[in-house]
């Protein structure tokens, strides 16, 4: 997602993963905050970015 549009919410995030999860044989869906949770993790792993309150994939 991130790679098509660059950056974004995370609420925005919530909903895309919500509509394609649904698709799904097996449909799974996360909380906002266990969301929240992931994306922060990977921001501090150093593989997204966050500021402004969207969510971006760090230039390579």
């Amino acid at each position: 997602m991130l790679t098509n549009l660059d950056s974004m919410t995370l609420e925005r995030i919530h909903q895309m993963l919500k509509m394609f999860a649904s698709q799904g044989p097996t449909a799974v869906e996360c909380s906002l905050q266990e969301l929240r949770h992931f994306l922060d993790r990977k921001v501090r792993e150093h593989k997204l970015l966050f500021s402004g309150g969207f969510y971006r994939l760090p230039k390579s």
